[in-house]
Formats: C-alpha cells, sequence, structure tokens
C-alpha cells in the first residue's frame, strides 16, 4: 500500500496488528487460542504430509514446464485444483463451503498465491527442485516475524534458534557462493519474501473459515484471472504424459493445501513454519528417482542438521506447553 507525502497513513499501516485481527464485519476477532498438546500431534501430522506432497507438486510443474508454457501450467494447477475441490465440496452436499466471511482476504490471499506461483515455476525452469526449495526454506524467518506483528503469536529464544540452525543446513546443502548467481534465484527469493504472507492469511482464516471456501477460492480466483491470458499463451500438451503431469500438480496442490489448512486449525503459524523443513527430505527422494540428482555429502549432512533442528523444536514445544514460555 502507497502512502503519499503529507498524507495520513491508514489505519492499516499504523497499526498492522490491530486491523488485521479484525474480521469481515469490522469487529475484533478473539484472540487465537493456545492450542493443546494433542492437537498440535495432529498439526505435525498434517503439515508433514502436505510439505512432502508440496515437493511432487514442485516436480510435476518442472516436467510440464519442459512441454508447455509456463503461465500454462500456472493454469493447469489451479483449473484442476479448482474442479477437485468443487466436486468433494459441492454446493449440495456442503452449501457452507461456498460461502466467506472474509471475502477480502480470500481474495487476497489467492491473488498472493497467483503471483507466488507463478514465480516459483518460472525459477523451476532454469533452477534444480532442491535450489529452489534451499530458497523457500527462507519462509519460516519471514513467516516468524509476520506472525508476531500480525497475528501476535509470541516466539521464544529456542524456536528462533532452531528456525535459523535449520537455515544453517540448507547452507550445508547449497554452498552459496561457490557457484554463479543466477538471475533465477532472485527470482524464487521474491517468491518467497511476498509468500509469507500467504502463511499468515492462512493461519487469520483458518480461525473462522471453512476449509471448503478457503480451498475454492485460492483456486477459483486465480484460474479466472489467467482464463483471458491462456489463449495467447497456449500450447497443446504434446502426450497423454504431458497431461498426466500437468493434471497432477492441481491434484497434488488441492490435497497439499487442504492438509496445510488443517494443520493451521490446530497449530500456530510460527510453530508450524520449521516443520517446512521436513519437504527437503522428499525432494531428495524425487530428486534421484525422478531427475537422477545423486545427494552428495553435504546434501545428507545438510539434511541431518534440518531434521534435528525440527526435532529440537517439536522436542522444546512438548516442554514448554508445560510451563511459561522462554
Amino acid at each position: 500500500m502507497t502512502v503519499h507525502p503529507g498524507r495520513a497513513a491508514p489505519a492499516l499501516e499504523v497499526a498492522p496488528a490491530k486491523a488485521f485481527s479484525r474480521g469481515a464485519t469490522g469487529r475484533r476477532l478473539d484472540p487465537l487460542p493456545s492450542a493443546p498438546e494433542e492437537n498440535r500431534r495432529k498439526a505435525v501430522v498434517f503439515m508433514l504430509l502436505a510439505v512432502s506432497l508440496f515437493a511432487f507438486l514442485d516436480s510435476a510443474a518442472k516436467l510440464s514446464g519442459r512441454e508447455v508454457p509456463t503461465l500454462e501450467v500456472v493454469w493447469f494447477r489451479f483449473a484442476v485444483h479448482f474442479i477437485l475441490v468443487a466436486v468433494v465440496f459441492n454446493p449440495w452436499w456442503t452449501p457452507q463451503a461456498w460461502q466467506t466471511r472474509a471475502p477480502k482476504l480470500q481474495l487476497a490471499r489467492a491473488g498472493v498465491q497467483i503471483f507466488c506461483t507463478g514465480l516459483n515455476f518460472l525459477a523451476l525452469g532454469y533452477l534444480q527442485i532442491a535450489q529452489t526449495l534451499s530458497i523457500q526454506f527462507t519462509t519460516p524467518i519471514f513467516v516468524t516475524i509476520l506472525s508476531i506483528a500480525f497475528l501476535g503469536e509470541q516466539v521464544g529464544r529456542y524456536r528462533w534458534f532452531a528456525i535459523f540452525i535449520g537455515f544453517a543446513g540448507v547452507l550445508v546443502v547449497t554452498r552459496p557462493g561457490m557457484t554463479g548467481f543466477h538471475w533465477a534465484f532472485g527470482i524464487s527469493l521474491i517468491s518467497v519474501m511476498v509468500g509469507a504472507s500467504y502463511n499468515i492469511l492462512t493461519r487469520r482464516l483458518a480461525a473462522t473459515e471453512n476449509p471448503g471456501s478457503m480451498l475454492l477460492i485460492m483456486a477459483a480466483f486465480p484460474a479466472a484471472v489467467l482464463l483471458p491470458v491462456l489463449p495467447f499463451i497456449w500450447v497443446w500438451p504434446p502426450s497423454g504424459y504431458a497431461w498426466c503431469t500437468l493434471i497432477a500438480t492441481g491434484a497434488f496442490g488441492a490435497i497439499s493445501h487442504f492438509l496445510m489448512i488443517r494443520a493451521h486449525r490446530y497449530a500456530p503459524a510460527s510453530f508450524l513454519a520449521p516443520l517446512q523443513y521436513a519437504q527437503f527430505l522428499a525432494v531428495i527422494l524425487l530428486g534421484f528417482l525422478i531427475f537422477g540428482d545423486v545427494p552428495t555429502i553435504h546434501t545428507f549432512v545438510g539434511a541431518g542438521i534440518v531434521v534435528a533442528s525440527g526435532l529440537f523444536i517439536l522436542y522444546r514445544e512438548r516442554r514448554l506447553s508445560k510451563g511459561p514460555r522462554r
């Protein structure tokens, strides 16, 4: 939002935490409750499944990008997503899924998703999945910062420590500075910086919105926005294999986002953020099976650090659930 010189800043910029905590009616929402330990266990399971399927989504998108233009891959990703979710959450069986109490926040979340997905798929055309994922692993840092500002969540020093240690593990794998800098790294970083707000919006909406509406709107809006552009860039998928990879992007996207929404219903965004590092393990496996990438010793050492940081944060959260945060 641009603030012109000499004019008062909008309320959202003066007091972001207060403005953001208001619902569609303008009334202040109740503070987000602390999740019981058993709910956090459910959140961990849902989040681990979600990030693993994100690895499959990126693999399918990279394969699809070899056959058709990037924007076409993005459109398929959201169009197939919408069709699948609309079948499951159809208006006859689940009419509540087609209702929303926060349409502006829903559309804002969908708009962020268009931007981030497009940039990520573009970067995947030039980089390895492990490279783009290593940049995406900076997301927990941005999410943690935004969760403090907009969600009022408290983040202890041990959780900060685990986040940065996990990111250090990613640096061990990628060894920045060893090779030339490609402009696609910048595209991927912009995607991550903006995409952190998607996690925050998901957490806020998950407290009041039906998961079906969140899945429908985040897919329907991008598919509708990109539809007028499609005739100008359309390339007919050349094979059944290409059709399968394109459809897979939407299928993996729909399932993974549903699981992510469920996870955010049970635990704070800053607690779930470090669990995204588990996606790295899925990427290693898929990179070897699909793209023939053989993991190096740096990959194994870095992955070990990443896993250790995730286990440490879970251990600390279990202890802190029995006493005051530190």
